[in-house]
Formats: C-alpha cells, sequence, structure tokens
C-alpha cells in the first residue's frame, strides 16, 4: 500500500531556513537517501510531490503549497487521489512542545495547538495518521512572541544541532515504514 509522507511548512525562499519549516528540511534530508527523486509541483495537489519505490512500497512524499495553517488541504487532495490509507500518512511537523532536538512518533495524536496538524485532522476527518514531531522548543525570553518564534530563522547552534536531530528522526522514519508495510 502507498505511503504519503507529509512535511508541514510555509512555500517561499523566505521561509526556509525558519523553525516552522523543519519538516520540510527533514523531508528534503529523507528524500536524499533515493537516487533521482525530486520534488514537482503538482498544482491541483496543492503540492510540490515527489514518488518513490522503496523496499517497503510506493511512497508520496509532499510539501504543501498552502501555508502551514491550511497543510490539510493539499494533504486531504493528495490522499484522496493516491487512495492512501489514513493510518499509512506520516505528517513531519515543528514542536514548540519539545525542546530543541527531541523526535517524538505518535499516531492518533492530538494537535498540541499546532494549526497545521488541526487542518489535516479537519480535512481528514480524523487523526488516525502518525506525526513525527521534531522539537524545536520555545523562546527563551518572555518578550519575544511565539509566532515571531516559530518564523524566525535557526540560531547557529540550533542549525549545528539539526544534524542530530535528522540522524535520530531517520531512524525513526526507518522504523516506521516497517511498521506500516505489515499494519
Amino acid at each position: 500500500m502507498t505511503m504519503l509522507i507529509a512535511a508541514i511548512g510555509n512555500p517561499g525562499r523566505q521561509y526556509t531556513w525558519t523553525r516552522h519549516n523543519i519538516g520540510f528540511l527533514f523531508v528534503d534530508k529523507l528524500l536524499q537517501g533515493f537516487s533521482r527523486a525530486q520534488f514537482k509541483e503538482a498544482h491541483k495537489l496543492f503540492s510540490d510531490i515527489a514518488k518513490v519505490e522503496s523496499p517497503q512500497g510506493p511512497m508520496v512524499f509532499i510539501k504543501p503549497r498552502t501555508y502551514v495553517n491550511l497543510s490539510g488541504k493539499a494533504v486531504s487532495a493528495v490522499k484522496e487521489y493516491y487512495n492512501i490509507a489514513t493510518d499509512h500518512i506520516l505528517v513531519l511537523a515543528d514542536d514548540v512542545n519539545q525542546p530543541f532536538g527531541n523526535v517524538r512518533l505518535r499516531q492518533n495524536a492530538g494537535g498540541g495547538g499546532h494549526k497545521g496538524i488541526k487542518s489535516i485532522t479537519q480535512s481528514l476527518g480524523s487523526n488516525d495518521y502518525w506525526q513525527m514531531r521534531l522539537g524545536i522548543g520555545r523562546p527563551q525570553r518572555e518578550d519575544v512572541e511565539l509566532s515571531d518564534f516559530v518564523l524566525g530563522q535557526f540560531t547557529e547552534e540550533e542549525q549545528i544541532g539539526i544534524q542530530s536531530l535528522f540522524i535520530e528522526a531517520s531512524a525513526l522514519f526507518s522504523q516506521w515504514c516497517s511498521g506500516t508495510q505489515t499494519a
């Protein structure tokens, strides 16, 4: 059965290295593991899409062309187009409720205040999908708004730490692929 890996982030160059786009950064890293896999724009599916064949079966990777808060529109469209079961969907998202560098993989999870996750749950009509939450932490200073923080660029220290985070997240991704294959 086809698996859908949906990264959450904002389109546009100005958002590339922001904390809210850690899902996009991670999906780019994952795709490097597949030869000749490239994202191509799919207007009707509101996404950039890369399709690959893996030992676990076909995989569709997406980066929605919507903003984070409207991610559900793209995820739902791709799910329907490829006839993907909800429990074969993995959403890659930032998580301010986890310290920077922590990674958590869960199914049937709540949104934890993440508007992109909320949009996906509403669009799918279910939370039976998987979430890989990539910890970005919270602002160190109280005078920094959360929205400014998630839309802010990574610090130099965080940029260094991203590599370790992606190693751990890649291991969890491999486990998810194996588990989904037998689901």
